[in-house]
């Protein structure tokens, strides 16, 4: 499993997700398990892909972090 991990201004959530949904619509990508948390920052979403190169193109696309943790772990 492969995790993306992204960090938003709460302002820009609506739109992201939006985004984030027509892309992988279009890709026909399927993320195995997806996340959203408040935090002192803002919002971070979490995203993980059971095929890694999913992951890489979301995470290239969405200026995401790769992260290979679990998820909930951190």
């Amino acid at each position: 499993m492969r995790g993306v991990v992204l960090s938003l201004p709460p302002s820009e959530l609506s739109a992201a997700m939006s985004d984030m949904r027509i892309w992988l619509d279009e890709r026909r990508f399927e993320p195995a398990v997806f996340s959203c948390r408040q935090d002192r920052g803002g919002v971070v979403i979490r995203v993980d892909f059971s095929v890694a190169t999913e992951a890489e193109a979301f995470a290239g696309r969405f200026s995401g972090r790769l992260d290979a943790s679990p998820a909930g772990s951190g």
